[in-house]
């Protein structure tokens, strides 16, 4: 009997090794991978990426965040390119000039840069993930069990999460932040003693206000945590939360006051530079500031187009947001955190994990009203970005007894939007014509595109005006001449294209002309309702189906109204089919289109 009750915690800890190995495999592999990335393979940084990574670059060897010709210079012996994309910002006309992202990355990334330029920044990433993973997994083990490591394997790498750590991005670290704390908060209460220290508190504090100093709209996070204090230790816990805070944000307001003459790294003057137009004490006297931004405008970083704009009570909106938040084609988070649920399904038992579902949906809700023409992060991201701090929150909630059957379950249900990721995680994120590589082809066939959102690609020329109507490719087999005024389909290929109408459309005329135009055809969206042929012309009168959707777009808040139309064309002479599209005579197409 004795020696049966000495065998159960060896064969307890032999099961909760087993359970940890995916874990550790994996977190190995990420390692491995980052330690061999070679960076300068990619064509071009990805977003935010040239500012990170030239933040970094200035703490490492010079000790400060003031953006100086000696920066740009030593950025191109690194990376042997332009630092397109680079955002700076001054607050007294550029006399101090800095960069305008939060530091707390850059200064994560900075030892490591000292050490190896180009691959220094992806193993920190890999080490912060494999550092998280390891405090969420000992966090969620005291309620969950041993399987709590086989869930976090699940949540790291069932999920976009992993592939993060080959950008250059604040993200992955971000959401390191949350589960580090989250595991600190809620862990706490539930090892003896735990949870009570003025530290510990302070620690949490630190942790969740680099997150929110970030990104402000990720605030609502404070209230579960602060909820998430022991009853016994509720004054001294509170007081430890209050400090981190407190000290975290008058640090950072004095670094960004010193180097740019800001509070935070997004007010001030604040612009986007490129090669074409040229970088602040480099290819135009710093004291050129203020006429330079204005000859460059808004344009420099945002095209021109608001993104940011708080929007009026609009339904449809808030609407079509929250359908393609959880199933679009390429943001959705049930595909692409598929995960969550693990978490989100297990039935919260206190307050703090009742708040902390709270909070995500509240942080989200703020992404839908602050930026709801952008609310997963722009061309820079995988999937949802901005979900990505959130995502260890829903961690957290549940309190369902772990299982193994639902982990593997969802991991084989996530490989249908996660092949592509999963076979080449290190590739460059977008193919040669301009589509995302993330984006399986179940995903291409099963969920919607995302109307609502404005830098979704492929962008650029497959987003015109053309003939009064707002013409948006879905595809590279379909694109519009540069001056907008011919749509061109790829011979012996099918495409889709949306149509935008600021006035309801029902019927529309289609005409080609040219080699192969006899094989265009009309795969779905619209019924063929007449053919005419005149000479090398080629008339189709069409009666458009169900529209697609009807919200306000990135350029108008008067509702638009979406039609898609799928189309197929045949072996041709040439490698385009060339076709145009016009409301039919009695109907009225929108003319505030961008």
């Amino acid at each position: 009997m004795q020696g049966s009750q000495a065998a159960e915690p060896a064969v307890a800890r032999r099961r909760d090794v087993y359970l940890a190995l995916p874990l550790f495999l994996l977190s190995v592999m990420v390692f491995l991978g980052a330690l061999t990335f070679n960076r300068l393979e990619w064509p071009s940084f990805v977003g935010d990426e040239a500012t990170y990574l030239m933040a970094g670059e200035s703490l490492a060897w010079d000790l400060d965040l003031s953006f100086e010709a000696e920066d740009y210079r030593r950025f191109l012996g690194h990376w042997d390119r332009e630092p397109e994309g680079l955002i700076l910002l001054s607050g007294d006309e550029g006399r101090h000039i800095s960069f305008g992202k939060p530091f707390f990355y850059p200064l994560v990334i900075a030892p490591f840069q000292r050490l190896s330029p180009v691959r220094g920044p992806f193993i920190a990433n890999a080490l912060i993930l494999i550092l998280a993973g390891i405090m969420a997994g000992r966090s969620l083990k005291a309620r969950l069990g041993g399987v709590a490591w086989l869930w976090v394997a699940v949540y790291l790498f069932a999920s976009v999460a992993f592939a993060y750590i080959f950008w250059a991005h604040s993200d992955l670290f971000l959401m390191a932040l949350t589960a580090m704390a989250l595991s600190l908060a809620f862990g706490g209460s539930h090892s003896p003693g735990g949870g009570g220290t003025l530290l510990r508190w302070a620690l949490v504090g630190v942790l969740v206000a680099i997150v929110v100093f970030s990104r402000p709209l990720y605030l609502p996070l404070l209230v579960p945590v602060a909820m998430a204090v022991p009853r016994q230790r509720l004054r001294r816990g509170l007081v430890g939360l209050l400090l981190g805070v407190t000290s975290l944000m008058l640090l950072s307001v004095a670094i960004h006051w010193a180097s740019g003459r800001s509070v935070t790294s997004y007010g001030a003057q604040r612009r986007g530079f490129y090669s074409s137009t040229g970088y602040p004490g480099v290819d135009f006297e710093s004291a050129q500031w203020v006429s330079k931004l204005e000859e460059l405008g808004d344009a420099a970083w945002v095209e021109g187009r608001s993104v940011s704009r708080l929007p009026d009570r609009d339904a449809s909106l808030w609407a079509w947001n929250s359908l393609y938040f959880l199933i679009g084609r390429h943001v959705g988070a049930l595909p692409y955190f598929l995960p969550l649920l693990l978490g989100v399904l297990g039935r919260p038992r206190k307050p703090a994990q009742w708040a902390l579902l709270v909070a995500v949906m509240a942080c989200v809700a703020g992404f839908f009203l602050y930026r709801p023409f952008n609310f997963y992060g722009g061309g820079g991201a995988i999937a949802n970005r901005y979900l990505l701090p959130l995502y260890p929150a829903l961690w957290f909630v549940g309190n369902r007894t772990a299982k193994v059957g639902p982990a593997l379950a969802l991991t084989a249900l996530s490989a249908l939007f996660l092949w592509p990721l999963w076979s080449q995680p290190r590739a460059f994120p977008l193919n040669e014509d301009s589509t995302y590589r993330y984006v399986s082809a179940a995903a291409r066939k099963m969920l919607p595109f995302e109307t609502t959102q404005s830098h979704l690609k492929p962008s650029g020329r497959s987003d015109v005006v053309h003939n009064q109507l707002w013409v948006k490719s879905l595809g590279p087999s379909l694109l519009p001449s540069r001056d907008g005024r011919v749509l061109r389909m790829q011979a012996d290929n099918t495409g889709q294209i949306l149509i935008g109408s600021g006035t309801p459309l029902s019927r529309l005329r289609l005409e080609t002309w040219g080699p192969g135009s006899d094989t265009l055809e009309v795969g779905g969206g619209a019924i063929v309702t007449d053919t005419e042929v005149i000479d090398d012309l080629r008339v189709l009168d069409l009666e458009l189906g169900r529209r697609r959707a009807r919200h306000p777009m990135w350029w108008t808040w008067d509702p638009y109204y979406l039609y898609q139309l799928n189309l197929r064309a045949g072996e041709a002479a040439e490698r385009f089919v060339p076709f145009s599209l016009s409301p039919l005579p009695g109907e009225m197409a929108g003319h505030d289109a961008p």
